[in-house]
């Protein structure tokens, strides 16, 4: 599907539920994709093989809690979730986000809160995907300019030995020509003592 449209799932088991979601979300989004699923098993086989925008899962389903699928979410590119709870406190909110959740909606809100909502969190998480991917590509080039800076100190290595071997033997053969060696034979005599006046 192309990218400019967005994709959204929602996760719900309770008819009245889905039907509102999907109402809302269809009839002020007219580029909005919908899936509906009605199982947290059915959401994350689906999340694994599409891209979301953004998950809308009811709070509590027949196979878990909405949260089961924060894992999931956060390895599929970080797919933001929406939890739709009835009448949360403040304190099962604040566990929600503890929890990875990147908003709770009220199943009550109206049509404009929760599009309000959805349009939030696509925009953070669309945010953080571009900060994510720019931070992959800045560590490829951190990794390949090690890697060269790597290989090239090894070359200037290589090339520091040469030159001092180079030394090593233009100053065995300048060594030798002072003494009338031949530098070419390994075989070297040894000094003539000097002779004392007598």
């Amino acid at each position: 599907m192309p990218h400019n449209h967005l994709q959204i799932l929602i996760v719900a088991d309770e008819p009245d539920v889905t039907a509102m979601l999907a109402t809302h979300i269809m009839t002020a989004r007219d580029d909005a994709h919908v899936s509906v699923v009605d199982t947290i098993k059915e959401a994350r086989r689906l999340a694994a093989s599409d891209a979301f925008d953004v998950i809308v899962a009811q709070e509590r389903l027949s196979d878990g809690t909405a949260l089961g699928l924060v894992v999931d979410a956060d390895k599929s590119n970080v797919t933001p979730l929406v939890v739709v709870a009835p009448d949360a406190d403040v304190e099962q909110v604040r566990s929600t986000f503890r929890e990875g959740a990147a908003d709770v909606i009220d199943s009550a809100a109206d049509g404009a809160g929760l599009l309000d909502c959805i349009d939030r969190v696509v925009t953070r998480g669309r945010q953080e995907q571009r900060r994510g991917r720019r931070g992959d590509r800045l560590r490829r080039v951190s990794s390949r300019l090690i890697k060269d800076r790597r290989e090239l100190r090894q070359r200037v290595d290589l090339i520091c030995r040469d030159v001092v071997d180079a030394y090593r033997r233009l100053a065995e053969k300048v060594v030798a020509a002072k003494s009338g060696e031949d530098p070419r034979n390994p075989i070297r005599r040894a000094p003539r003592p000097m002779m004392e006046d007598k």
